[in-house]
């Protein structure tokens, strides 16, 4: 019996020191993450503009949408996509970028998305809109999951400082990137 409270110790210990291996086992990649991040907010930052200057404008209509929105998918393409070969990084709270001035370029981001595209549903210029939401919903969200994992907890803050602005993303219906941001 005794042996077995041993072994049962022993593995016990094992299995706490092996949690969350990959995380203390990685290196700061914050840098990257955040070059990364980066290019989202710069390019989302200048399609946002355009897209209330179209809005201001009254030309929106499908056409000047679907131009905007193809920049915003590819963005966050290229996010995923770059995200996805990054390595884990074990982040920082002290050393710039850290995770939080991270998490609020991308909050940034994000916002900046919501803002520009409310109201494009009330405005009733751009029939195929939902279309185009059923196409970037799931892109933004498979981005802002694998930023999570490659950035552990990054979306914690993204989703308090996301709290207002949700309310836009919901009402033209991006279900599934509410989802991920904890919505």
């Amino acid at each position: 019996m005794l042996i077995l409270r041993r072994l049962l110790a022993l593995a016990l210990v094992s299995v706490t020191c092996a949690s969350r291996l990959e995380i203390r086992q990685a290196t700061n990649t914050n840098a990257a993450i955040n070059q990364i991040i980066d290019k989202v907010d710069v390019t989302v930052r200048q399609v946002g503009s355009t897209i209330l200057t179209i809005q201001a404008n009254h030309t929106m209509n499908s056409a000047t949408l679907e131009n905007q929105i193809t920049t915003i998918e590819t963005a966050f393409r290229n996010m995923d996509n770059s995200i996805l070969v990054t390595p884990v990084s074990s982040g920082s709270t002290t050393v710039s970028p850290t995770n939080d001035d991270i998490s609020i370029t991308l909050s940034d981001a994000m916002q900046l998305v919501a803002t520009s595209l409310s109201g494009v549903v009330a405005s009733g210029t751009v029939p195929d809109f939902s279309n185009m939401v059923a196409t970037l919903d799931p892109i933004m969200s498979n981005a802002l999951t694998h930023f999570n994992h490659t950035l552990p907890g990054g979306l914690l803050l993204v989703h308090i400082m996301m709290l207002d602005a949700s309310q836009f993303l919901a009402d033209e219906g991006f279900v599934d990137t509410l989802q991920t941001l904890g919505f």
